[in-house]
């Protein structure tokens, strides 16, 4: 060998390098530590996400979101619960729904029955029975003047004072009421009688009142003021109750 000059490879490497990595241990750099800057924004992120999360679920919970279907009281967005569907025995109808039109109420109107049976003709002459269909009848004796005492309400001095008797009998088969009974009177000229109440006789009092039994009879005494008139002519209205026509009587006075 030759001092100055490195050996080269021997004939018998063919001047291939050497094979595998060079002797000794190998080491790897480790790398740096984070700077502490980049390890306080990650720490910061990391807290500010769980306080989001905490505050997110107390929300939730405040709302209502987990409340069980158990807890009394509804909240404004609960949905209407539905009622249950019977389902009929033969199974669910295919038919179609159509709704009904809407019923008018109706006003039931009670046949005549209280037209008077001797019918709606021209007034009766006094002493005549007039009935209606439901067995009650009305009789009107003829009108007599007679002078009323001192303590006679009602009459006036020149006037003249006519006294008369209503009959009702119940031919039916319900009480009647007496105070329905209307008795109105008016003279040949339309002019209308003001009513006499005479203690004395014949007795005029407050004509018929009370109740009447089926199969009885009631007479009341009924006297009237009239303005005078050369031949008095009397128009006696009675009317028994309000479901039922008036009936009427005319002819002179006695």
């Amino acid at each position: 060998m030759v001092e100055g000059r490195s050996p080269g490879p021997t004939p018998s490497d063919g001047g291939r390098p050497p094979a595998g990595p060079p002797s000794g241990p190998l080491s790897t750099p480790s790398s740096p530590d984070p700077p502490p800057l980049r390890r306080r924004v990650l720490l910061i992120a990391v807290v500010g996400g769980l306080v989001l999360v905490v505050g997110l679920v107390g929300v939730l919970i405040g709302a209502g979101a987990f409340s069980g279907g158990d807890r009394g009281g509804g909240t404004a967005g609960d949905a209407p619960s539905t009622p249950p569907v019977s389902a009929s025995p033969s199974g669910p109808s295919t038919a179609p729904r159509t709704s009904s039109p809407p019923t008018r109420p109706t006003t039931r109107t009670s046949p005549p029955a209280s037209r008077a049976a001797t019918g709606e003709g021209p007034a009766r002459a006094f002493g005549q029975t007039q009935g209606y269909e439901d067995g009650v009848e009305v009789t009107v004796s003829a009108p007599v003047p007679f002078t009323p005492s001192d303590s006679a309400a009602g009459h006036l001095e020149g006037n003249l004072a006519v006294a008369l008797q209503i009959t009702v009998h119940n031919g039916g088969d319900q009480r009647l009421d007496l105070a329905t009974v209307m008795v109105q009177v008016r003279d040949g000229e339309g002019r209308e009688g003001t009513r006499v109440f005479d203690g004395a006789p014949p007795h005029l009092g407050l004509g018929l009142s009370g109740t009447l039994l089926p199969g009885k009879k009631a007479v009341g005494g009924y006297g009237f003021d009239l303005p005078p008139a050369e031949k008095p002519v009397l128009d006696v209205e009675v009317r028994v109750g309000h479901d039922r026509p008036a009936l009427f009587w005319s002819g002179d006075v006695g």
